[in-house]
């Protein structure tokens, strides 16, 4: 069986981790200088391991993870006493770690990151004090001896001189699991939420849930490097696990290179060789730290292990590829590619056809004392095309805003999708109602490549995958849209309409019933305007419900059934396309007096241009 290249990253950590913990323990070394140097690197490598996926990953920094790794050592201390086993301390270490690390993650998505950064700073102080204060469990200042610890594993007590292998084979372990958490599903949530916390909320991502989580895993990492330092060293100095280690665990994390597991360990042997390179030195080792951390985010503000790997990829591409070939533009799909029976064919087998109605009535929406919306109604019955339009200002966004949920509507006000009240659901609860949306600027998830934004939101699908899976609705649009040939590219690589169609695909993998578009055509040539009418003429004889915003007149008003438009957050008028598209109100909220002739001429250019 051919594996697949993480199922031989994964095998080769774990060879290179058994074979080093071989290689480490007392039957092999002798010279026990070496053994708490590699002891002392590896159990720092753990450490710093947690913080920088939770940092590459989330986005989240922490200065509270001295106080979780106090907890694994101080907790394999005492039950050492008690003859309870290393297996058996490192599980309590990890289940209460990360019990506590969810509690202090739900606070990251309500607080801004100066705020949040302050309450692990706070954690931290807490945390000293309390190790100071509980001799009988920390031995406070003075410290505390760490006895022999029983393994299961092992088959016998284990000693500082065991620390070395012991550090070795969990911090295998974490590499692993970060490995496979960061790399999967879930890695892929929580990389979205850091990058377009908006747009994730839009297919059913909990921004404050998944943080929770990403900081719950990474506080009970922590605390098994306090379980393998704990017996490396032998001794619990309560100056280990004040603040300014967790400092240095951030400068380990930034030298390295945020995110990234390799750089974790460069970061860790950072951290410890250079004060024993330089030891009897005075401050030399801070200097040393305080000159590296600068210079790295001058010039390397990606980590040295990053920057060094994305240096040699584009040494491998020049070699590889003429300059004409990499200096070619990425061209947009063509509309033969994407036709509107394809399309038709790939909402009909994506998408639930509409059955609900989308009811407003009485929607007023304020900001102080601004009236944003007043008043506004409208419906958009199952399978049908509702235009929105309006001059500058006229609340169109408030409108899609508050529909989203991104905005409270005035009390009174009502948004219902069939039996659904959407006005009091948080927004990533209204996907599972059968709503979905795109940006105006698509907002696509700028640390994930097409096809894992396709994944993600396949994943996050609230109904039935009618019986494909996340890889097989990826594939499906892939190849409907044309978007096959940038499938393993990311957002920033690409042309805008192209972003602008994997928007599109992010809302057929998620699997709506009805959609709002957020000006689809704005920023379009006339090539990708015909390519995404295409698209939305499919949907719209797939059976799908849709609402569009747009100042594109001429081509809403060629795909919609009826026509909604608003005018100093009022609806101005509604009707037919024809209808609105003479409505004497209409023509002078968008030209004045001379709207009649002006209008035409606008709707004549635009669909000469297209």
């Amino acid at each position: 069986m051919k594996l697949s290249a993480d199922s031989k990253r994964r095998f080769a950590i774990a060879l290179a981790g058994l074979a080093l913990a071989v290689l480490s323990s007392p039957a092999l070394v002798k010279g026990e200088y070496f053994t708490i140097v590699l002891a002392v690197v590896t159990f720092n490598a753990i450490a710093v391991a947690s913080l920088t996926v939770l940092a590459g990953a989330s986005g989240i920094w922490s200065l509270s993870h001295p106080a979780f790794i106090a907890i694994g050592a101080y907790l394999t201390a005492n039950l050492a006493a008690l003859g309870v086993p290393i297996e058996a301390c490192l599980l309590i270490a990890l289940v209460l770690g990360g019990a506590l690390g969810f509690v202090l993650g739900l606070s990251a998505g309500r607080f801004s990151t100066l705020y949040f950064g302050l309450l692990t700073l706070a954690v931290s102080l807490t945390g000293t004090e309390i190790i100071g204060r509980w001799s009988a469990v920390t031995g406070g200042d003075i410290g505390m001896q760490v006895p022999p610890v029983k393994s299961w594993l092992f088959g016998m007590p284990l000693t500082d001189a065991h620390g070395a292998s012991l550090s070795i084979v969990i911090a295998t372990c974490v590499f692993l699991v970060l490995d496979w958490v960061v790399k999967g599903a879930r890695g892929r949530r929580w990389r979205a939420i850091k990058s377009q916390r908006t747009a994730a909320m839009s297919i059913g991502l909990v921004p404050h849930r998944e943080n929770a989580l990403a900081f719950a895993l990474s506080a009970a990492l922590a605390t098994s490097a306090g379980v393998a330092g704990a017996v490396a060293i032998g001794y619990l100095d309560a100056g280990e696990f004040n603040l300014d280690r967790g400092v240095m665990l951030i400068v380990g994390t930034v030298v390295g290179g945020i995110g990234s597991l390799p750089g974790a360990l460069l970061g860790a042997g950072f951290l410890a060789l250079v004060p024993e390179l330089a030891r009897g030195l005075r401050d030399i080792a801070a200097f040393a730290f305080g000159a590296s951390l600068i210079a790295t985010l001058m010039f390397l503000p990606r980590g040295i292990v990053p920057s060094v790997r994305d240096g040699l990829m584009r040494l491998r591409r020049s070699r590889r590829q003429p300059a004409a070939a990499q200096a070619a533009p990425v061209r947009p799909p063509s509309t033969a590619a994407a036709s509107m029976a394809q399309i038709t064919a790939l909402a009909r087998t994506l998408m639930p056809r509409a059955d609900a109605t989308l009811t407003v009535e009485r929607l007023s929406v304020t900001f102080g004392g601004l009236k944003a919306l007043q008043e506004v109604s409208l419906t958009v019955a199952p399978g049908q095309t509702v235009g929105l339009i309006g001059p500058n200002g006229a609340g169109k966004t408030t409108l899609l805003n508050a529909l989203s949920g991104y905005v409270k509507a005035v009390p009174g006000s009502v948004i219902r999708l069939g039996t659904h009240e959407l006005t009091t659901l948080a927004p990533h609860a209204r996907l599972k109602c059968g709503y979905g949306r795109t940006f105006q600027h698509a907002e696509l998830f700028e640390e994930l490549t097409v096809r894992e934004i396709l994944l993600l939101a396949a994943a996050s699908r609230p109904g039935s995958t009618r019986g494909h899976s996340a890889d097989e609705i990826a594939d499906l649009i892939l190849d409907g849209l044309a978007l096959r040939d940038v499938a393993g590219s990311y957002p920033k690589a690409l042309p805008f309409g192209i972003q602008k169609v994997a928007d599109i695909g992010r809302l057929l993998a998620a699997g709506p019933q009805l959609v709002a578009l957020d000006e689809p055509f704005s920023g379009l040539d006339a090539d990708e305007a015909r390519h995404l009418q295409a698209i939305l003429a499919g949907m719209k004889a797939g059976g799908v419900s849709i609402l569009i915003i747009d100042h594109a007149v001429a081509e809403v008003l060629a795909i919609a059934d009826h026509v909604v438009v608003l005018d100093f957050g009022k609806v101005l008028a509604t009707g037919r396309p024809e209808d609105v598209r003479r409505d004497p109100r209409v023509l002078s909220a968008y030209f004045g007096r001379a709207g009649d002739k002006l209008f035409d001429k606008v709707i004549h250019e635009q669909r000469k241009s297209a």
